[in-house]
């Protein structure tokens, strides 16, 4: 068994026990105080030699594997590096234990140990002197404390209590909210009097997720949230912004919430402080200030592209008075595609000339209208016939500051172009009958019934900024490829108003994020080019239109997700062919609606519209590259009798 080197605790002798490699395994408490360290810093592998230098060597501490046998005491003098200088006898002895292991056993006999125990027991002596004559004094002050201590209490209730009133007075003179919680969600008895106004109530002692309103399957959420939060896993400012944002207030307000950590002196988090401010008015004036800023766009649209927006109100009343005529109907409407696809197009052309309070109706309509998809009621056909007859309202509201603006004269009605073109029509049609009137009559219609057809894509490149603007992307001028080529506007506008989806859906779902289209060797900013071409086969002539972005292209699988989940088989169907439902009614990659994209009527209207000139549509794209829509339709450069001549877009 090992030997039990604790019987040398107790020896007023310094007692040391070495290794052969002259290691210190073991002292005892007067060793350590001649070597001036600690036992467990000399026994954690310091060796002998370096915690003395003796005035002469010692033969026995250089070669003690040779120490068989108890050497005699020699003495010599000594410098300790840890502590003093003294005189010491020293002798070694082999020692053996059981399991074989020799260490030697190194016996100090300090000659001036005496007088310094003595020192070091008078240095204490007179130490606790100083402690009880401290203790003395300190009994003294302490029944003087405590003879003033009911005067101390009593003024200093009186202060707090001022202090607390103060801060009372101070509080709920902010218009903000003003509550703590704890780490177990329970708010502390603090709060300003606008608590009542702002979270509707005086949260002190309740918890946190009750005061906010929060439903109950985020209640969790919450408090995992709010333990990381204590926890400090992360910064409190990356934190914070995870918590809720706006408090649900019964009257409509809008109340906003932040977050401020409160720590005590140590810098550890005790509570967090939650503001709760009425933002309603400042709400109201940046929506004032968005609604001035779009009237000023409205304006340049005007001044700038009058006939555009002379097309755009010849179409949009076309499109209104199918609306009304869906709505009216006492049993619903029975085509809510068609609906759908007129409402997304109105909202189209309307965001295109800044007309915000039409897009932004359209849009509530779009919604409204597919709840009625999902579970129709009455009460909610109803709401949508309002909200219809809400967007008549505010496009008559913009009809008369058109008037305003440009005049009567500068937006002349319906019917005098409609005359005018018709009768334009019927002089070609007399003069091309006559021998080599072909020419004449159609130079006429090209100089007087006929423009490029540039100008009726060139004002979807601010679509194309103002949506980009919205997503964090980047896009370069639209670019226009034989924009020069001639139509008549009253055959083509209502395709070309359709036109809207396909630029906004190049933004939105093709043009990639900026950083990310850096990462895959592409430029910052996206590319949409428009290319106009006349395509001649046996059956006539045809206007080819395609619009390319060098976006991250359609992904067919992510279709396939998609049509799978609506019940579509489309096992035998290629890449290609599958990539062609982006033209179904209603489909759309997107799994939440925005008001830019996700109703999955865009595409559709396209489409309709190209049918409707027996015409067709296709898509073509490369993953990761680019998508390319094309759309087909025949190149009509006179108007027959039995077509009638539809709105400008």
């Amino acid at each position: 068994m090992k030997i039990q080197y604790s019987l040398f605790d107790t020896l007023l002798e310094p007692v040391f026990v070495l290794n052969a490699e002259q290691k210190v395994v073991y002292c005892n408490e007067t060793a350590a105080i001649v070597a001036g360290l600690s036992i467990r810093k000399i026994t954690r592998g310091m060796k002998f030699n370096e915690l003395f230098q003796f005035g002469e060597p010692i033969e026995a501490l250089d070669n003690l594997i040779a120490v068989c046998d108890a050497t005699p005491y020699k003495e010599v003098t000594f410098k300790a590096l840890h502590a003093d200088e003294g005189k010491v006898q020293i002798t070694l002895q082999p020692i053996f234990d059981s399991m074989g292991d020799k260490n030697w056993i190194v016996f100090v006999r300090d000659v001036t140990l005496e007088e310094r125990l003595q020192k070091k027991y008078r240095a204490e002596l007179e130490q606790k002197e100083d402690v009880i004559k401290a203790l003395e004094d300190a009994k003294a002050q302490l029944e003087d404390y405590s003879k003033n201590l009911e005067q101390m209490v009593a003024d200093r209730t009186r202060e707090l209590s001022r202090l607390n009133q103060t801060m009372s007075a101070l509080l709920d003179s902010l218009g903000q909210g003003f509550f703590i919680f704890n780490a177990e969600g329970k708010i502390l008895d603090v709060s300003s009097k606008a608590c009542e106004a702002t979270v509707e109530c005086k949260p002190d002692g309740q918890l946190i997720w009750d005061v906010l309103k929060l439903p109950e399957n985020k209640v969790e959420g919450f408090k995992k949230w709010m333990q990381t939060l204590f926890m400090e896993m992360l910064p409190f400012e990356d934190l914070s912004c995870l918590g809720p944002v706006t408090y649900p207030h019964s009257k409509e307000r809008n109340i906003s919430l932040e977050y401020h950590p409160l720590r005590n002196n140590e810098g550890a988090m005790e509570g967090v402080v939650v503001v709760a401010s009425d933002i309603t008015s400042l709400i109201e004036a940046q929506k004032q200030a968005e609604r001035e800023k779009e009237h000023a766009k409205l304006i340049i649209h005007m001044i700038k592209s009058k006939r555009e927006i002379h097309r755009f109100i010849q179409e949009a009343q076309g499109l209104l008075l199918q609306v009304r005529e869906e709505v009216s109907k006492d049993d619903g409407p029975y085509n809510t595609e068609e609906l759908f696809r007129n409402l997304h197009t109105l909202k189209g052309g309307a965001a295109l000339f800044s007309i915000k309070d039409v897009a932004e109706a359209c849009h509530q309509a779009e919604g409204l209208l597919a709840e009625l998809n999902e579970c129709w009621t009455h009460p909610g056909f109803i709401a949508l016939r309002g909200k219809c007859f809400e967007i008549d309202e505010y496009f008559e509201k913009f009809l008369n500051q058109t008037k305003e603006i440009l005049g009567s004269s500068g937006m002349p009605d319906e019917r005098q172009i409609e005359v005018a073109i018709s009768k334009l029509n019927h002089i070609a049609r007399k003069v091309g009958s006559l021998p080599g009137g072909g020419v004449v009559a159609q130079e006429l219609l090209l100089e007087l019934a006929m423009e490029p057809v540039a100008r009726f894509i060139e004002p979807y490149g601010d679509v194309m900024t103002h949506v980009a603007g919205q997503i964090d992307k980047m896009v370069a001028p639209l670019k226009i490829t034989n924009g020069n080529i001639m139509v008549i506007p009253e055959i083509y506008s209502s395709l070309f108003a359709t036109f809207v989806h396909a630029f906004r859906n190049a933004v939105d779902h093709g043009i990639e994020l900026p950083d990310l289209r850096v990462d895959q060797g592409k430029p910052a900013e996206g590319h949409v080019e428009v290319t106009f071409n006349l395509a001649h086969n046996t059956q006539g002539t045809y206007l080819l239109v395609q619009i390319k972005d060098d976006g991250g292209g359609i992904n067919p699988e992510r279709i396939r997700e998609k049509l799978i989940q609506r019940g579509v088989d489309v096992a035998k169907e290629t890449d290609q062919e599958v990539i062609q439902h982006i033209f179904d009614s209603q489909f759309s990659t997107r799994d939440q609606v925005t008001d830019i994209s996700g109703r999955g009527v865009g595409m559709d209207a396209i489409k309709n519209a190209a049918e409707d000139l027996q015409g067709r549509v296709w898509v073509e794209s490369v993953l990761g590259q680019g998508s390319t829509l094309f759309v087909e339709v025949p190149y009509i450069t006179e108007f027959h009798k039995e077509k009638s001549i539809k709105p400008a877009a």
